[in-house]
């Protein structure tokens, strides 16, 4: 039978410092302190992600910005419906998995992430379209909106498909730059 170290020694901190639940607890404190400014909150909270990196996604204010921007628009198409939320997070799930595919770049995860900012962006567009307006002034702007945000959506799907088909055909998906050498192109005598 394995005996567990006596609550204060050495031995009973070193287990707890590798206790996930206490790391989970602990990494969340650390994250509210480090929120308010407090600077060595951040340091300690550094050295517990890196003991536990995978739960780092438990701190919001550590995402990516894409996840940032999404996040908003959800909020915002949702409001306080969590089950809207929860359903319009899955469909983004699957979507994103649907367009990924396995092993993304980072490329592919910013043009699809550009992609579905821009879906949700047309999805609100939309809504406020079907709403009443009082003035015609104001449902004329709505479909204004709506258009452009079509056109986002459009140009965000279009840039997504040329990256695939450059990725199929082995294509180089972003440029290749070259920096100007004047000795090649003959040169300026007035430089030497």
């Amino acid at each position: 039978m394995d005996k567990k170290p006596r609550r204060g020694s050495r031995a009973w901190y070193a287990a707890l410092l590798n206790d996930p639940d206490y790391a989970k607890t602990k990494i969340l404190e650390l994250a509210k302190l480090a929120e308010t400014g407090n600077q060595e909150a951040v340091e300690k909270l550094k050295d517990w992600l890196t003991r536990f990196p995978d739960m780092r996604n438990l701190i919001r204010s550590l995402d990516d910005l894409s996840t940032k921007a999404e996040q908003a628009w959800i909020a915002r198409l949702s409001g306080i419906n969590l089950l809207a939320r929860m359903s319009l997070e899955e469909e983004l799930s699957k979507l994103k998995a649907e367009l990924l595919g396995p092993n993304p770049s980072i490329m592919d995860k910013l043009l699809v992430s550009s992609v579905i900012v821009s879906y949700l962006g047309h999805q609100r567009a939309a809504v406020a379209v079907t709403q009443t307006a009082d003035e015609p002034h104001v449902r004329t702007a709505r479909e204004k909106v709506l258009v452009i945000a079509q056109k986002r959506l459009q140009d965000a799907i279009r840039v997504w498909e040329l990256h695939v088909e450059k990725k199929k055909s082995n294509l180089p998906t972003k440029p290749k730059l070259q920096l100007f050498d004047p000795a090649a192109e003959g040169g300026d005598e007035r430089l030497g």
